[in-house]
């Protein structure tokens, strides 16, 4: 009786163990959930996600929109589903500065996720109408209030501009929101503003040049683009916007490991790689500790940004300093 005991104990121990080992397998569409409109960046990141990754999964990947409120539509649609791995919550760090901006919980809005896979940086780059003769030491030297564009207060790109105006001794300068990214890009090319803080590729169709971007290397797709290195400023090439996916915290961890296998094996697809070169985007696969740390390190370093510049409360910041803790 003993020994037939022993033998059940075992089995027993032997099958859960082959759970706990067996790799996670979709039963299931899942939603990647965009907060950003049809066509914006992160949006065109996931459909190319998407569609590389049917070459290595049977999975059904579904990407959806819920734009608005700077993100906290769609994430509060991600946290108010099942923490099972079917709704993945498709970010940037533009999501980021919204919560801060916005004076949001950190403890739901960012520590409500797991921050599990980086997938890419898309450096940021001054650019300014293509006609225009003006330079960075222009910009430098112009003490009378020049206008700079771009989209929503508080938002990465904003917070990038002063990062800029600080490093660079910019002083008297005004940052002028518009509804979205393209607006802003217009807004520049009519005349509204002198420069605008956007990506590379973002002057492609467009009357506007680059006056530098923020990338240690030249960029293939624009050579004759000057860096910060070229102009004085080697401390600024490392200025990026990231792009990546986060799941509501309790997610099992077997769909975590299945999911950053899939984003190993998509960073690793030429077709993966070829297609953001051409934007001058660096692609990558960071996953959850190194992601975490990413998201914790700016959220520290643009809070205070943002209270130099009095977009936050000195209480806000020390509650997201307590929250980061």
């Amino acid at each position: 009786m003993k020994k037939l005991s022993l033998i059940l104990v075992l089995v027993l121990l032997c099958g859960m163990m082959s759970v706990a080992n067996a790799e996670w397998k979709p039963e299931a569409p899942i939603t990647i959930m965009n907060y950003v409109k049809s066509g914006g960046g992160m949006d065109i990141a996931t459909r190319k996600f998407s569609e590389v990754a049917a070459k290595y999964t049977d999975a059904t990947l579904v990407v959806d929109n819920k734009p608005g409120s700077g993100g906290l539509i769609a994430a509060d649609y991600v946290l108010s589903q099942p923490a099972d791995g079917y709704t993945v919550f498709a970010t940037t760090v533009s999501y980021v500065d919204s919560i801060l901006a916005y004076e949001e919980d950190v403890d739901t809005y960012i520590w409500g996720f797991e921050w599990i896979d980086n997938i890419m940086a898309d450096p940021y780059a001054i650019m300014i109408e293509k006609n225009s003769t003006v330079t960075l030491n222009d910009l430098i030297a112009d003490k009378d209030g020049q206008i700079w564009c771009g989209p929503s207060a508080g938002g990465a790109k904003h917070i990038a501009a002063l990062q800029f105006w600080g490093a660079l001794g910019i002083e008297g300068a005004t940052f002028v929101p518009y509804e979205s990214g393209p607006e802003a890009l217009m807004a520049v090319i009519q005349g509204q503003g002198v420069a605008t803080v956007g990506n590379p590729g973002d002057v492609e169709g467009r009357d506007l040049k680059h006056l530098v971007i923020a990338t240690k290397e030249k960029l293939a797709t624009y050579p004759d683009a000057a860096n910060f290195a070229d102009l004085g400023y080697p401390e600024l090439d490392n200025l990026s916007m990231w792009r990546g996916y986060a799941v509501k915290k309790g997610t099992p961890a077997e769909f975590i490991t299945w999911w950053q296998d899939l984003c190993q094996k998509v960073t690793e697809d030429q077709e993966w790689i070829d297609f953001f070169a051409a934007k001058s985007i660096v692609v990558s696969n960071e996953m959850t500790e190194d992601f975490t740390a990413r998201v914790k390190d700016d959220m520290l370093a643009h809070v205070k940004i943002m209270l130099d510049s009095e977009l936050v409360t000195a209480e806000y910041v020390t509650a997201v300093e307590e929250a980061c803790k």
